[in-house]
C-alpha cells in the first residue's frame, strides 16, 4: 500500500467529515449523571473544551453549581466503559536487532477501559480507570490488567481555590493529556526515556497541588513515586512544579490562549541491563515550554521539552542530554468533525546518533454522543548513520465508542 494512496484516502476522509452537519460525544459518564450533552465538556471527544478542563480542576464539581450537586449514591451508576475496533495496517522496517519488516494487517478490538468517577462528598471527588487482562489473539488486542487511574481531589481547601489530587493520576506536566488526545498514535517526546526511566506519558503515583483557581496565573506542583527502575526502599524523589499563564476568557482548551513552563526533577537508579541493581540514584531533570492557541475552532498545540540525565542511567560517564517537541493543528468544526496533523521530533543523546521524526494525520466524525469513527495515518522516521533508516507507517480505520 502507497503512502500517497494512503495520504490520499486520509484527506477524502476527513475533508467530507468536516463539511457534514452536526456535533460531538464523549464518555457517559457525567453526561448521565447531569443530563447534559457530552458536547459540554467535549467538543472533540476524547479532548476537553474549556468547561470540561475547569470542571476537573474543580475536582468534578460543576463551576458556579457546587450547591446542588450530589455524590454517588444520588446520582445514576457513575460506571462507563469504552473500547475500539477496527482496521490497523501497521508496517515497521529495518528494526535493529528484528527481522527486516514486521506488519500487523487486519481487524481487531482495540482493548478496553472501565472508567467510574464522581463525588464522595461536597468537597471530595474522585477519578478511577481500570485496564482489565486480556490475552491476545486473532482479531482482539491483548493488555495487562491495571488500575490506570485511581486518585481521590479534595477541593476548596481551607475555604480558598486550592485542590489537591492524590492516589494515581495523569501528573500536570503533561501539558497536553495523553489520555485524552487525539491521535492514536504517540506523542513521541512523551514516549520517550532512558531504559526503564519514568515516560510523561506514564500515570503516576504521588500527591499534586493546583492553587490559581480560574484564575489568570495557575501554579502546580507534584511529589510522585518516579522510576520504575527504583527499589521499593526509595522514598518519592521526583518533584515537579509547573506555572499556567491564560490569556483571553478560556482556559487554552477551544478558547482563549494558554502558555506554561514545567520543570521536573526526579532520581533513579540505573536499569539492570545496565549495572548492579544496588547502583545508587542518580539525578535527570526535564525543562518544559507549551502553548495552546485558539482561533474559530482551530487549535495550535507547541511542546518543546529539554533533558539532562545521569550518564549512568544510560549505561555511559558522560552525561546524557536530549530534545524533542512536536506542533499540531487541529480543527474542531459545529458539523460533528474533527481534523488533526502533527510534526514531532525526538533529538536523541548524541553517543546514539540518531533522531526520531514523526508526521501523523487524521480525522474524526461522530455518529452519537458516544460513537466516533476514527480515521489516521502516521509515518515514523529514526534516522541513524544505518545504512537503512527504521521506519513505520501506521493507519487505522475504527469505530472508538463509549458505554
Amino acid at each position: 500500500m502507497k503512502t500517497r494512496h494512503l495520504t490520499a484516502l486520509l484527506a477524502a476522509v476527513v475533508v467530507l467529515a468536516v463539511f457534514v452537519p452536526s456535533e460531538s460525544s464523549a464518555i457517559p459518564v457525567f453526561a448521565r449523571k447531569y443530563g447534559f450533552n457530552c458536547t459540554m465538556c467535549h467538543s472533540a471527544y476524547p479532548r476537553l473544551n474549556d468547561f470540561g478542563a475547569r470542571y476537573r480542576a474543580n475536582g468534578y464539581r460543576l463551576p458556579g453549581g457546587e450547591n446542588v450537586e450530589k455524590t454517588i449514591l444520588e446520582s445514576p451508576t457513575p460506571v462507563a466503559l469504552r473500547t475500539s475496533a477496527g482496521y490497523t495496517f501497521d508496517e515497521l522496517k529495518h528494526l535493529p536487532g528484528a527481522t527486516p519488516t514486521q506488519k500487523q494487517n487486519g481487524l481487531a478490538l482495540n482493548g478496553l477501559d472501565i472508567l467510574s468517577a464522581g463525588l464522595l462528598g461536597p468537597n471530595i471527588g474522585y477519578f478511577m480507570v481500570f485496564v482489565p487482562g486480556i490475552n491476545e489473539a486473532r482479531g482482539l488486542a491483548g493488555q495487562e490488567a491495571s488500575l490506570e487511574m485511581a486518585s481521590v481531589v479534595f477541593s476548596n481547601l481551607a475555604g480558598k481555590p486550592l485542590t489537591l489530587r492524590a492516589g494515581r493520576f495523569e501528573p500536570a506536566y503533561a501539558a497536553f493529556s495523553v489520555k485524552r488526545q487525539l491521535s492514536a498514535s504517540p506523542y513521541e517526546v512523551y514516549d520517550y526515556s532512558f531504559e526503564g526511566g519514568p515516560k510523561i506519558s506514564d500515570t503516576q503515583t504521588g500527591i499534586e497541588v493546583r492553587g490559581g483557581g480560574h484564575g489568570p496565573v495557575r501554579v502546580i506542583a507534584g511529589l510522585v513515586e518516579g522510576s520504575g527502575t527504583n527499589l521499593a526502599e526509595d522514598p518519592p524523589q521526583d518533584g515537579y512544579v509547573r506555572v499556567e499563564g491564560l490569556l483571553g476568557a478560556g482556559e487554552g482548551q477551544t478558547v482563549g490562549h494558554r502558555v506554561g513552563l514545567t520543570g521536573y526533577l526526579g532520581r533513579a537508579r540505573p536499569d539492570t541491563s545496565l549495572g548492579s541493581v544496588h547502583d545508587c540514584t542518580r539525578n535527570f531533570s526535564r525543562v518544559g515550554v507549551d502553548a495552546s492557541l485558539n482561533a474559530s475552532g482551530v487549535n495550535l498545540a507547541l511542546q518543546y521539552l529539554w533533558a539532562r540525565d545521569d550518564g549512568a542511567l544510560w549505561g555511559r560517564d558522560e552525561k546524557a542530554t536530549w530534545w524533542g517537541g512536536f506542533a499540531e493543528l487541529s480543527y474542531t468544526s459545529d458539523r460533528r468533525a474533527t481534523g488533526f496533523a502533527r510534526f514531532e521530533m525526538v533529538k536523541e543523546p548524541t553517543f546514539l546518533d540518531r533522531d526520531i521524526k514523526r508526521i501523523t494525520a487524521g480525522g474524526r466524525y461522530y455518529f452519537e454522543d458516544n460513537v466516533a469513527t476514527h480515521l489516521e495515518y502516521s509515518h515514523q522516521i529514526v534516522a541513524s548513520s544505518a545504512p537503512d533508516d527504521a521506519t513505520e507507517d501506521f493507519l487505522t480505520l475504527r469505530l472508538d465508542f463509549a458505554f
